[in-house]
């Protein structure tokens, strides 16, 4: 679900003017469609009816926050709140999400508890926890709001496939979000969901004014034009965003100066790096070897490239590719392959040594003089790489 919002829209009011902070409650910016559609979901429900909303998007684009504001909401508002996540570990614990979210029908679950040694002891568990949502419904409005289901079981997918549509008679409110990298079990389940009449929220990028107030919230002061430009770098992804102004904060790099945010220093803050390193441990070798690589040749480049720096062909790197792009990190862009957010981009490049990185860009440099490519391009590498004691990058740019 994508809005268009011009100037004169109560969200672009919403961007551009101070929020209010409630105790303990994170501010959130740029979301003013999709908080509507949760508040409708809340509204319909205390007035007796369920119903569903999915919320997706790529990872760090704000899904959590969202869904901790609309639990809270939900609790100002009287709801009896399940709310929980899947996480990695929990893949081998039957029905982990719900679980953590309803853990009532589940407290008295032993060793001879009949359910356990059933054929079907997942249709079993499913119709226990209808009646246990059906009874809270009775008392007042439920809300059933469960994160990370990519990472969901599948006896957990097979009990959301069933549990919305046997409780919509009911007060009850189902909130699922799962990150859109592919997880085809959890696809299927929210492209069922959606048939069967679930309202569908997938969070995009923040745009720029957006990004601009999460800056002045932070500092207390609208940033000048080198702080937005290094903000720009999270493609609008709110996670990015605020790693960034922590790591800031945390290197005393930003002061105000003439009532603006003005970055005072040049250097990515140790913050990213480690951010960086996280989202590249998950990774195989080849696929960070792929991506340290790719990280120093620019913005965007090309496998080929990549192929002859790594000294394999493009054909052998596909699997690395398609690795980067379902952790999404990688996306195409038009006739190359670029980083999707240039901020990880610049962490990645940084956290290879420096003796390292110059090589690469020598190594780089060339390889498009070799090949007769622009010598202009060319040079831009050999500069980064040529040092007085390095007569051959400086043959090169001669």
């Amino acid at each position: 679900m994508t809005a268009m919002i011009n100037d004169s829209s109560p969200e672009a009011r919403e961007r551009m003017t101070p929020p209010e902070r409630s105790a303990g409650r994170e501010v959130m910016r740029g979301r003013g469609p999709e908080q509507k559609v949760i508040r409708d979901l809340l509204r319909r429900t205390q007035r007796g009816g369920g119903g569903v909303v999915l919320v997706d998007g790529e990872p760090g684009i704000g899904k959590s926050l969202l869904l901790r504001h609309a639990t809270d909401a939900a609790a100002d508002q009287g709801f009896s709140l399940a709310a929980g996540a899947a996480d990695p570990l929990g893949q081998v614990i039957p029905f982990f999400a719900l679980r953590a979210a309803l853990r009532e029908p589940f407290a008295g679950l032993t060793a001879d508890d009949p359910g356990r040694d059933l054929p079907d002891a997942t249709a079993w568990w499913i119709i226990h926890l209808r009646a246990h949502l059906e009874q809270r419904a009775a008392a007042g409005p439920v809300l059933v709001c469960l994160d990370d289901l990519h990472w969901a079981s599948p006896v957990t997918l097979a009990a959301l496939r069933a549990l919305p549509q046997d409780t919509k008679r009911n007060p009850v409110a189902w909130l699922l979000a799962r990150s859109s990298t592919p997880h085809r079990a959890t696809g299927y389940l929210f492209g069922q969901l959606e048939k069967d009449g679930a309202a569908r929220v997938t969070l995009t990028p923040l745009d720029l004014d957006a990004v601009a107030a999460m800056l002045a919230d932070a500092f207390g002061a609208p940033p000048d034009q080198a702080l937005a430009d290094l903000a720009r770098g999270a493609a609008g992804n709110p996670s990015l965003v605020a790693e960034l102004i922590g790591g800031l904060r945390d290197d005393h790099a930003v002061q105000v100066i003439g009532g603006r945010a003005v970055l005072t220093s040049a250097r990515l803050p140790e913050r990213m790096h480690r951010l960086g390193q996280r989202r590249l441990d998950g990774l195989s070798q080849q696929a960070r070897h792929l991506l340290g690589t790719a990280a120093v040749l620019g913005p965007a480049f090309r496998l080929e490239d990549v192929a002859e720096m790594l000294g394999q062909t493009p054909a052998t790197l596909l699997p690395a590719v398609q690795e980067a792009m379902d952790a999404a990190i990688m996306t195409v862009s038009e006739h190359a392959f670029a980083f999707r957010h240039q901020l990880l981009r610049r962490a990645v490049g940084e956290m290879i040594p420096g003796p390292a990185r110059n090589a690469l860009h020598r190594q780089y440099g060339e390889i498009l003089l070799a090949r007769g490519e622009s010598a202009a391009r060319a040079a831009s590498h050999l500069l980064q790489a040529a040092h007085p004691g390095d007569p051959a990058s400086l043959a090169g740019l001669d």
